[in-house]
C-alpha cells in the first residue's frame, strides 16, 4: 500500500522480477521450480511492462513456462482493460496466470468471462471455516466446479487445519497453500532444496 500510495509499486515489482529471475534463472531452466509474482494495480497498467519482462527473460534465460503472475481482483478492477491485455500477452508467451483471492470481490466471475487464466486461487475467507460453515462449503464447491469445467487448476488458500485439507481434497481441490502445508521461508532455501532434489532425480 505504501509503494502504491507514492507511485513506486511498478518500480518495486520490476526490481523483484529482475532480481528473482537473475538469481534463479538456472533453477527455472532445470525445471526444479517455478516462480509466481504478485502484481500491483500500477504494474498491470504499465504499458511498458511486457517489454521489460521480455528483456529480462532474454537476459536471464529463464523459460516463460517457469514464470507465473498472480492478479487480485483489487488490481484488475482498477484497470480492467489493462488487466485483460496483460493476461492475453502472458498467455501468448506461455506464462501462467492465476486469479488470486478469488471470490472476495463483486466482479470475480466476470474475470472468468474476460480472462483465460490457468489457475483460480479461492480466497482464504471461504477456506478457514469450511468445516463449520455450509455456506463456505457451497461457495467452494461452486467455484471448484466452474473452474474445473473451464480447465483451470484450483488452489485453496489459508489451509491451517488437517480437517480443512481433507475436506478440500474430497471436494476435488487439487492444490493448496497455508501454514499447515508450509511456513514462509527465504526463497534461497527453497531454490537450493528444489535444485538438489531435481539433481538427485536425474541421477537416479
Amino acid at each position: 500500500p505504501v509503494a502504491e500510495r507514492f507511485g513506486i509499486a511498478s518500480r518495486l515489482d520490476r526490481w523483484i522480477i529482475r532480481t528473482a529471475l537473475s538469481r534463479h534463472g538456472a533453477a527455472l531452466r532445470s525445471g526444479a521450480l517455478t516462480l509466481g509474482f504478485n502484481l500491483s494495480a500500477q504494474t498491470l497498467s504499465d504499458p511498458q511492462l511486457w517489454d521489460f519482462v521480455d528483456n529480462v527473460i532474454e537476459e536471464t534465460g529463464a523459460p516463460h513456462s517457469g514464470i507465473g503472475f498472480e492478479i487480485t481482483e483489487t488490481a484488475a478492477v482498477t484497470n480492467f482493460d489493462a488487466a485483460e491485455q496483460f493476461v492475453r500477452k502472458a498467455r501468448e508467451r506461455h506464462c501462467r496466470v492465476s486469479l488470486d483471492d478469488f471470490g472476495a470481490g463483486m466482479s470475480s466471475f466476470e474475470y472468468l468471462r474476460r480472462f483465460p487464466v490457468d489457475t483460480i486461487k479461492i480466497d482464504g475467507s471461504f477456506i478457514e471455516h469450511i468445516t463449520q460453515s455450509r455456506f463456505d462449503r457451497e461457495i467452494v464447491l461452486a467455484i471448484t466446479s466452474i473452474a474445473r469445467s473451464l480447465g483451470c487448476d484450483v488452489v485453496g488458500e489459508k489451509i491451517e487445519q488437517q480437517d480443512t485439507l481433507a475436506m478440500l481434497s474430497d471436494m476435488g481441490v487439487a492444490f493448496g497453500q497455508g501454514f499447515l502445508l508450509h511456513r514462509p521461508e527465504p526463497l534461497e532455501r527453497i531454490v537450493a532444496r528444489a535444485t538438489k532434489g531435481a539433481t538427485a532425480r536425474k541421477a537416479s
